[in-house]
C-alpha cells in the first residue's frame, strides 16, 4: 500500500507540475516577441538605402517628402495626434487570407505569406505559396528567433515574377518623419487604394500593449493591414493578425488612434521608438 501511495503521490505531483509548466508556457508564449527589437544587420551606412527608397516610393504615390534631416530628431510639436476622420481614402479593402503562425515567433513569416497570398490571387499565378518555414529561412527568423522588417521586405521582393511583378516592398520607420501619424495613414491608404501604382499589402510591426484588445499584453508582433476606413471617427484599419492564440488571431477592424492615443498607429509608433528594427514593410 505504501508503494502504491508513494507512486500515486509522485504521479499527482508530476501532473500538477506539468499543468503549471504548461500554464506558464502559455503565458510566456503569449508575450513572445516575433519582431526583433534591433536589426542586427542594420548599420548607419546600410540605413541610408531604405531611407532613399522610402522617399522614392512616397514620391511615386504622391506623398510629400517628410523625413527629417540626418541626425535630427522629429519635431514633436508637428505630430498630428488627430483621431478625426480624414475622408481622404474612404473605404478600401483587400482580400487577404489569414494564416495562423506556426511557431510563437513566426508572425513575420506568417504575415509575409499573407501578403504573398494576395499577390498570388491578384496575378492569377498557379505557383504554390511558400510555406512558413521556407519564408522563415529567407527572412532569418530561425537564426534570431524573431524577424526583421527589412528581411521581410527583401523576402517578399524575391517572389516578384512568381506572384506578379507590379509590387516592391520597402522597409521604413515612421518616428523619424515630421508627422508620424500622417505618414502612417498615408502609406497605408495609398497602398490599399492603389491598383496600378506599385500596390502592396502593408505589414506593420506593433507593440501590442498599445492595442486595446491585447489587454496590456506586451509583445513585438507583425500583422498585415488589409483595409482602411477614414470616413468615420475614430478612423479604422483592418488588421489580419496571424497570432497562434485564438484570442488574438483573426481579421478585425482596429481603431487607428494616434501617436498618443491607443490604436494601430500608436502600436507601430511605440515599436519604432523602442528599437532600430523598421516598423513598416509597405
Amino acid at each position: 500500500m505504501k508503494g502504491k501511495l508513494a507512486r500515486f503521490v509522485l504521479a499527482t505531483t508530476l501532473m500538477w507540475s506539468l499543468s503549471v509548466g504548461c500554464a506558464h508556457a502559455e503565458v510566456n508564449m503569449s508575450c513572445s516577441d516575433g519582431g526583433l527589437l534591433d536589426d542586427p544587420e542594420l548599420t548607419a551606412s546600410l540605413d541610408a538605402e531604405p531611407a532613399e527608397q522610402t522617399l522614392l516610393k512616397e514620391a511615386s504615390v504622391g506623398m510629400t517628402s517628410n523625413l527629417t534631416p540626418p541626425n535630427a530628431t522629429p519635431d514633436m510639436a508637428s505630430i498630428d495626434d488627430s483621431v478625426c476622420s480624414l475622408n481622404r481614402y474612404g473605404y478600401q479593402t483587400r482580400s487577404v487570407t489569414n494564416y495562423r503562425q506556426e511557431k510563437s515567433y513566426y508572425c513575420g513569416p506568417a504575415t509575409a505569406r499573407q501578403a504573398l497570398g494576395f499577390h498570388k490571387a491578384a496575378s492569377h499565378s498557379v505557383a504554390a505559396l511558400p510555406c512558413q518555414w521556407t519564408l522563415a529561412s529567407k527572412i532569418g527568423t530561425e537564426r534570431y528567433r524573431a524577424s526583421s522588417t527589412a528581411a521581410i521586405a527583401n523576402a517578399l521582393n524575391s517572389y516578384k515574377g512568381t506572384f506578379g511583378s507590379n509590387f516592391t516592398y520597402i522597409a521604413s520607420d515612421i518616428a523619424n518623419t515630421r508627422s508620424p501619424f500622417e505618414t502612417f495613414v498615408n502609406r497605408i491608404g495609398t497602398q490599399l487604394r492603389s491598383i496600378s501604382q506599385n500596390p502592396t499589402t502593408p505589414i506593420v510591426l506593433c507593440q501590442t500593449r498599445r492595442i486595446s484588445r491585447y489587454n496590456g499584453v506586451a509583445s513585438r508582433h507583425y500583422m498585415t493591414v488589409s483595409g482602411i476606413d477614414d470616413r468615420v471617427a475614430p478612423m479604422r484599419m483592418r488588421s489580419v493578425d496571424p497570432h497562434y492564440l485564438s484570442s488574438y488571431y483573426g481579421v478585425r477592424w482596429e481603431n487607428v488612434g494616434s501617436t498618443s492615443t491607443n490604436g494601430l498607429c500608436r502600436a507601430v509608433y511605440q515599436a519604432d521608438l523602442d528599437g532600430t528594427n523598421k516598423v513598416m514593410a509597405w
